[in-house]
């Protein structure tokens, strides 16, 4: 956990010393060359942060199966793993729902973990198999940019679906509240 922390950190202080520098002096291949070299390492920290199966993507935005958006708070509406566990909730404020926070709360097991980590211009993604306690199996597919801003479509067996998108965080800097679950 520390070390997706240093590489997290590394990678913003990297990002600050490159752009840092008096860019006027520098010619456009080279600050090409530095823009790419920014991205290579922030995926990498990003591959490193879904390898670790310790993260939450806090949710600002859900969309329907219709592709309706609606805005919400991201600290009660969120995707996250930790290990071989995962729990999704949907909440809205104002209201009172099954989990105590106006939504519902779905904690689960993950039982296939797939990483892809995409060619070098394209992001990395995740794909998983959530098995949710009272909803049966849902596929995941988490999209997720080098900035940290990720999408993570849920499909259910009986065709539910619900997008979440929002930033990737560490387990240990999320700031979400977990409603209770009622299965």
């Amino acid at each position: 956990m520390r070390l997706i922390v240093f590489f997290i950190g590394l990678m913003f202080f990297s990002s600050a010393l490159l752009f840092g520098q008096n860019n006027k002096n520098l010619s456009k291949k080279e600050k090409k060359e530095q823009k790419k070299q920014l991205q290579i390492e922030q995926k990498k920290a990003m591959i490193s942060l879904l390898e670790s199966k310790e993260w939450v993507i806090e949710a600002h935005t859900v969309f329907d199966r219709y592709g309706l958006s609606y805005q919400l708070n991201p600290s009660i509406n969120f995707v996250g793993i930790n290990g071989d566990e995962g729990a999704m909730q949907l909440g809205f404020d104002g209201l009172i729902g099954w989990n105590g926070v106006g939504g519902v709360t779905i904690d689960g097991n993950v039982t296939k973990y797939e990483i892809k980590e995409g060619k070098e211009n394209s992001s990395p993604s995740v794909t998983l198999r959530f098995q949710g306690r009272g909803i049966g199996f849902a596929t995941i597919t988490i999209s997720v940019t080098t900035s940290g801003q990720a999408t993570a479509k849920v499909n259910g067996d009986f065709g539910e679906r619900i997008t979440f998108s929002g930033i990737i965080k560490p387990l240990s800097e999320s700031v979400v509240y977990k409603g209770q679950s009622l299965f």
